[in-house]
């Protein structure tokens, strides 16, 4: 009888313990690391995406490029490979980024590895992903919270859309190929978890 109770006891106490850490989107997210993160996609195994706190205007990289960009109506409207979220795809772009720029120039990729070296420069699907989980304002709810500046304005991904040209998107969900160097646009991180 005194097995059952403690059994009994031990269910309830771990069913409770994974309830109490159970993670939605909204969340503010502590990495081992200390830094922190809003998460904004959690998986069905409670893994799943935190953006950074911070964000800084930058160029995708420093070469002179020309100037160009093309609107695309929106990435719900297209049906664009690069644009599909895959889970993780962005540490393995920025990985690629800075392998081939460097780590020395003050590009979008390298301030995202800035914040440690699980952060990275999303994939557009993973940028996607946020705006669509921010849709209701649940993520810059946290943001404010925290005395960060809410998602706002455009932001560049590491997808490639060829040699000369990246992806960024805004917070509407609209989407442009632009050279790498067009303008300076904000850098958000995001890390996994």
């Amino acid at each position: 009888m005194k097995t059952s109770r403690f059994l009994s006891f031990i269910f309830l106490f771990s069913s409770f313990c994974l309830n109490a850490q159970e993670i939605k989107i909204g969340d503010l997210y502590t990495f081992d690391d200390n830094t922190k993160g809003v998460v904004f996609y959690v998986d069905e195994k409670g893994h799943g995406l935190a953006v950074s706190l911070n964000q800084e205007k930058r160029r995708w990289e420093e070469e002179t490029h020309y100037v160009y960009c093309q609107n695309i109506a929106g990435i719900a409207d297209e049906q664009i490979p690069y644009l599909e979220f895959n889970y993780g795809l962005g540490k393995v772009y920025t990985a690629g980024i800075l392998m081939q720029l460097g780590d020395v120039k003050p590009t979008a990729a390298k301030y995202c590895r800035e914040n440690g070296i699980e952060w990275y420069l999303p994939s557009a699907g993973e940028l996607y992903q946020l705006i669509t989980a921010n849709a209701t304002g649940i993520i810059d709810e946290t943001l404010k919270d925290k005395a960060s500046k809410p998602i706002n304005g455009w932001y560049w991904t590491s997808s490639e859309y060829n040699q000369g040209e990246a992806w960024r998107i805004n917070q509407e969900g609209k989407a442009k190929r632009c050279s790498k160097l067009a303008t300076r646009v904000y850098a958000r991180a995001v890390r996994q978890f």
